[in-house]
C-alpha cells in the first residue's frame, strides 16, 4: 500500500453491536500507521478486513440486514478514510460528516483530508455517482461504500468509473464495499474482485443460482425451502443471518448481527 495520497488533480452516530457480531476494540501497539489495521470480527465470524487492500459485497433482500452490518463495518473503521455513496440515507456514525452535495464532501476532504464522510446526496442521476466514483478513485487510499449499487450497473452494463475503482483501485489504495439486493445483477467484475461476500436472505432463486458459482452450494440456505429446485436437505438460514465466504478459504460460514 502506498503511504502517500496520490495527487488530487481532477474535479476538484456509534451503535452497539449485538453480542453475536463482537468487533475487536483493542489499540495496535505496533508502530505502523492506523491505515495498515485490521477490522476484526472476532466472537463468532472468522473475517479480517484490512482496508486500502481488499474488497466486501454484501447483498440480500430488503430488511435482511444488509444496512446494520455496513454500518457496523463502517463505525469500526478506525483512522482510515471513507467516503460513502449513502443512495438511501441509512448511514450513520458519530465520526462521520454527513453532507448532501458531491461538492462540499470534496471541499470539505481538502479542507480535513483524513476522515469518514457520508454523502446523502440530493442528485443520485447516474452523471452524479459518476462524479462521486472518479473523485475517489483519483483520491486514493480511501475505503468507497457504495449503496444501492444495482442502481446504476447491470450484469451487461458497469459505469466506466465505477468498473475503474473495481478492477484497478487496489493499486492506489482503494478498497470498495458494493452493497447490493440483487447480486445475479451485479457485473462479474465485482465479485471476482471481492474478497469477503456476505449474503443475506434472498427471495429469488435465480439469485442464489448465481452466488452459488462464487460462494459454494451453501448458499442455498439463502433461499426458503419452498422457493428451491434442490438441495432441501439444506437448512433456512435464520432471520438477520447471512453466510460469509472468505474468497481465499474453502469453504463459507453462517452468521448473525
Amino acid at each position: 500500500m502506498k503511504d502517500e495520497k496520490p495527487d488530487e488533480t481532477e474535479e476538484s452516530q456509534d451503535e452497539k453491536v449485538e453480542d453475536t457480531l463482537d468487533i475487536d476494540h483493542s489499540e495496535k501497539t505496533d508502530p505502523k500507521d492506523e491505515t495498515e489495521k485490521e477490522i476484526e470480527i472476532t466472537t463468532n465470524l472468522n473475517f479480517n478486513f484490512v482496508p486500502y487492500n481488499e474488497s466486501i459485497v454484501i447483498t440480500g433482500s430488503q430488511g435482511s440486514g444488509k444496512s446494520y452490518l455496513a454500518n457496523t463495518l463502517l463505525q469500526n473503521l478506525h483512522g482510515v478514510t471513507v467516503f460513502v455513496w449513502d443512495f438511501n440515507h441509512a448511514f450513520h456514525d458519530s465520526r462521520s460528516l454527513v453532507l448532501n452535495k458531491l461538492d462540499e464532501m470534496k471541499e470539505m476532504f481538502g479542507e480535513y483530508k483524513k476522515g469518514k464522510y457520508i454523502l446523502q446526496d440530493f442528485d443520485k442521476e447516474e452523471d452524479q455517482f459518476r462524479r462521486f466514483c472518479k473523485f475517489a478513485f483519483h483520491t486514493g487510499n480511501c475505503v468507497v461504500i457504495i449503496d444501492e449499487a444495482h442502481n446504476y450497473v447491470t450484469k451487461q452494463k458497469i459505469l466506466k468509473e465505477y468498473n475503474q475503482l473495481i478492477l484497478s483501485g487496489r493499486p492506489r489504495g482503494i478498497s470498495v464495499i458494493s452493497i447490493s439486493t440483487r447480486p445475479a445483477t451485479l457485473p462479474n467484475n465485482v465479485l471476482t474482485n471481492a474478497k469477503h461476500v456476505f449474503a443475506f436472505r434472498l427471495n429469488i432463486e435465480s439469485d442464489v443460482k448465481f452466488l452459488e458459482s462464487w460462494m459454494g452450494s451453501g448458499v442455498w440456505q439463502l433461499v426458503a425451502k419452498n422457493k428451491r429446485s434442490k438441495h432441501q436437505d439444506l437448512p433456512e438460514i435464520p432471520e438477520h443471518s447471512f453466510y460469509y465466504r472468505n474468497h481465499d478459504e474453502s469453504d463459507g460460514q453462517v452468521s448473525k448481527v
